[in-house]
C-alpha cells in the first residue's frame, strides 16, 4: 500500500507537469520503476527463494541437548530418558 501511494504521488513528477518539470521527470520515472520492481520482487521472488531454501533445509531437531533424538519424538517436544 505504501509503495502504491508513493508511485501515485510521483506520477505528476514523472509526467513533467509544472514549471521545470522536464528536469525532474527522469527522477520521478526512476523512483516509480524502482518502487515497482522492488514491490514485485518482495511479493514474488523473495517468497520463491525462501520456499526453495526451505525445501533443502534439514528436518532434524534444532535442539542442542544431547538426549534429544528425532527418532524418539524430540520434534514433538518429548525427550527420551529421565531429565
Amino acid at each position: 500500500m505504501t509503495s502504491m501511494a508513493m508511485i501515485a504521488g510521483m506520477i505528476p513528477m514523472a509526467l513533467a507537469l509544472g514549471e521545470g518539470g522536464e528536469q525532474t521527470a527522469p527522477l520521478g520515472r526512476a523512483v516509480i520503476g524502482g518502487l515497482a520492481a522492488s514491490t514485485l520482487a518482495a511479493l514474488t521472488i523473495l517468497p520463491l527463494v525462501f520456499a526453495l531454501a526451505q525445501r533443502k533445509a534439514s528436518r532434524a531437531s534444532a535442539s542442542l541437548h544431547p538426549k534429544h533424538d528425532v527418532s524418539e519424538g524430540a520434534v514433538n517436544g518429548q525427550t527420551r530418558g529421565n531429565e
